[in-house]
């Protein structure tokens, strides 16, 4: 362009090399600065555009179900543009924010029409395996060379004849164990030289594209050796929503005509336009979630997932969108609010159920209760509780033990209708809470309950899990299909329950490798195989999980945190307890004598009680962290009355004994000191006096009140009390006897 001032020409290079790593909010300081500097050309000179190339990126766009906005046109162009003067570049944003959908979709134009030739990429996550497995190490013994899956790939690649383009695609955390190995290969070397003195060329059309969230432990060393994309977050969920709206309105089933179907199609943009944008406003101004890494564009996905198995024929009919704003608004409460919970003393979840209240009234609530105890009620399309639909169970002890049972209450309901919502779809469920609010039992409860087709796969994560162990326990119950597809026995559908998943130890770059492999499973749908350096896809496997946000790692990866919708568990109330013990102990009293059923709700009600009042004493201190009472302590005292059979409890007095002792072994064994265990006893004889009226206190709290499984002798296994402890001591000494004999 030898027409053009060369000034211009200078702005313009300067302003369309650096625009694409400007982060949106810093755009109008960059931009006033290279007005300041080149006022008199920088209105003449407009960036060059191929337009051909743009409506190329539209065509495919659109053919893969995607909205192409003219920043997502841009992202793509920026990113090719930045592949033509750098063989390694860094694509950086928030989850959500379309860096994937950007770098596939280009795959994709160059393929097409013969652009550049068949692009073909192999992705890896660094962070998923050791950096000795990414490059290869010397085995110390045996001083073999084992090559890492990084080395092995990119020989692979640089070994196939033809000159296509081939990305190499590094999709996880950044970290300098990693990354700065990385340094002769992203300067102008390109050779990525191994402990085996081998090295390996990246070849001319041979590139790297690093998919991250941040630079915070990239050296500048790293950063400068990189060309940069830096993608906004830019309200990329409306994005999200369009592409939903209109891949539901396409798949529609048949029996919906044209024109309800477009009325149906425009009530659905109507409904996101009106509720998303204010209620995430709100979110953003006022509240707070229960875990503080969800993205707006999490829960708007969330919304979709829940609204995918709500608008269903069975629900919405054929016709027209009258019953669309009642499934939508019931999608809404729960995808902006169910992650809420009492979160530093204040209850957002109250709080964001009286604005919602308040706020939108053109779909009424009920006016009792809160927005999140009502369900769709399809046969009348309004509001119903939960509580109409709790199921009454018969708890029988004799065949089942009580951690096996999972007693419905409106809350354990209502989690499972979602998660019945969400499994159909493949779609993540996490639960969060804290450590004992039923968050295990619920899914458990969940699991046993699933169809024959499902089976489930329970993946307990401690401080030491690792990816390898990870991998392991991933890969246990499946079994070779076609190819290098595994998948669960059958045509089963398998389901990951990965218990506290934040508990894995952090490495020194705030990231787990278990988190990583999982992230890489969900996203790419594969894993490596580290013997054979293959892929491993798994078919027909879905997550769900728990984790408790008080402990561990506190959160997890927000790239992973994304593909999960979260529910808040918070604590049974009192009245939830109430049911809960009472279904186990009221069922087993049911074979008992009449007086000593008739002490069943009585019982658990001074259970409940005690355990208030002792959790109220006894606080957690720095001397004594151990003070913590929570539900699991609570079952412990039930689980111990379970024990008791009709033959030798047919007094009811002996029952409240039983009682009294199964809460001291829980809760008086746990205290450090004679005074505390004095106030303890003091509580539990003010309970015993307060619900067992009409039995004399001296007799009911007479000491030793010791009962134990051998109290008709060391043969038989008899639950009945010991009376002195001289009888105990003729026991133990007449069983370490006949041990030493």
């Amino acid at each position: 362009e030898p027409d053009k001032p060369e000034a211009g020409l200078l702005m313009r290079a300067l302003r369309d090399f650096n625009l694409p790593k400007i982060v949106e909010d810093d755009m109008v300081v960059f931009m006033g600065l290279l007005k300041d500097l080149f006022s008199e050309v920088f209105d003449a000179m407009p960036r060059m555009r191929n337009f051909e190339f743009e409506e190329l990126i539209k065509t495919v766009a659109l053919e893969s179900k995607l909205i192409p906005s003219d920043y997502f046109v841009q992202n793509v162009v920026d990113t090719q543009d930045l592949l033509d003067i750098r063989h390694c570049i860094f694509i950086i944003g928030t989850s959500g924010n379309n860096k994937s959908t950007t770098w596939t979709t280009l795959c994709k134009v160059w393929t097409r029409g013969n652009e550049r030739g068949k692009t073909i990429y192999r992705d890896i996550n660094p962070k998923a395996i050791t950096p000795n497995e990414l490059y290869g190490f010397i085995n110390i013994a045996t001083r073999e060379w084992k090559d890492g899956l990084l080395s092995f790939t990119m020989r692979e690649l640089a070994n196939m004849p033809d000159t296509n383009p081939k990305w190499i695609i590094l999709d996880g955390d950044l970290d300098a164990n990693w990354i700065e190995n990385m340094n002769s290969v992203m300067d102008d070397n390109r050779l990525l030289t191994l402990a085996s003195n081998e090295r390996i060329r990246l070849l001319t059309h041979m590139r790297m594209i690093f998919e991250i969230r941040d630079l915070a432990y990239a050296s500048p060393a790293t950063v400068t050796r990189a060309g940069i994309l830096f993608i906004s977050e830019h309200q990329q969920w409306k994005n999200y929503v369009q592409s939903w709206v209109d891949a539901y309105s396409s798949e529609e089933p048949f029996q919906v005509k044209a024109e309800p179907k477009a009325a149906r199609k425009a009530k659905l943009e109507q409904l996101f336009a009106k509720y998303c944008e204010p209620v995430l406003l709100e979110l953003s101004m006022n509240y707070k979630h229960m875990i503080p890494n969800l993205l707006d564009f999490g829960l708007v996905q969330a919304l979709c997932n829940f609204l995918q198995d709500l608008l269903v024929v069975d629900n919405v009919g054929v016709s027209g969108p009258e019953h669309f704003e009642i499934y939508f608004v019931l999608a809404c409460v729960w995808a902006f609010g169910g992650a809420m919970s009492i979160t530093s003393g204040v209850d957002y979840r109250k709080k964001f159920s009286q604005y919602w209240k308040d706020t939108w009234k053109t779909v009424k609530f009920p006016h009792r209760g809160e927005v999140f105890d009502c369900y769709v009620d399809k046969a009348k399309h309004e509001f119903a509780a939960w509580t109409e639909i709790v199921p009454e169970i018969a708890y029988n002890s004799a065949s089942t033990p009580m951690g096996q049972v999972t007693v419905p209450t409106s809350e354990t309901v209502a989690i499972s209708f979602w998660l019945d919502n969400l499994i159909k779809n493949k779609y993540g469920a996490m639960l969060i809470g804290g450590a004992g609010c039923g968050k295990t039992a619920i899914i458990n409860g969940k699991l046993r309950s699933m169809p024959e087709e499902y089976s489930a796969e329970l993946v307990n994560i401690n401080y030491y899990t690792n990816a390898n162990m990870f991998q392991k326990i991933l890969e246990a119950p499946l079994e070779k299909k076609a190819g290098k597809n595994y998948g669960p026995p059958g045509n089963k559908k398998l389901i990951y329950f990965v218990d506290d998943l934040n508990m894995a130890a952090l490495d020194n770059y705030n990231t787990a490798s278990n988190i990583s492999l999982m992230r890489q499973h969900i996203d790419y749908g594969h894993i490596y195989d580290l013997n054979k350096l293959s892929q491993k896809v798994l078919l027909n496997t879905q997550y769900l999980s728990a984790m408790n946000p008080t402990a561990g790692s506190f959160i997890v990866n927000p790239r992973l945190q994304r593909r999960f919708n979260t529910f808040a568990i918070n604590f049974p109330s009192g009245e939830c307890l109430n049911s809960i013990y009472a279904t186990f102990l009221v069922g087993h009293l049911s074979k008992f004598n009449d007086e000593v059923k008739e002490l069943g709700k009585r019982i658990v009600q001074a259970g409940l009680q005690l355990h208030k009042r002792v959790s109220a004493t006894f606080r957690k201190t720095a001397s004594n962290f151990h003070y913590e009472f929570n539900i699991r302590q609570m079952a412990g005292v039930f689980q111990g009355l379970l024990n008791a059979q009709p033959a030798q409890f047919a007094d009811p007095l002996k029952m409240c004994q039983l009682w009294l002792h199964e809460s001291e072994r829980i809760y008086g064994d746990r205290l450090v000191s004679k005074e505390d265990l004095k106030k303890y006893k003091e509580l539990a004889a003010e309970q015993a006096k307060k619900f067992f009226k009409e039995m004399s206190p001296t007799s009911l709290m007479a000491e030793p009140l010791i009962f134990c499984h051998f109290a008709g002798g060391m043969g038989e296994k008899c639950y009945d009390r010991c009376l002195t402890f001289n009888d105990l001591s003729t026991l133990l000494n007449g069983a370490l006897d006949e041990y030493n004999e």
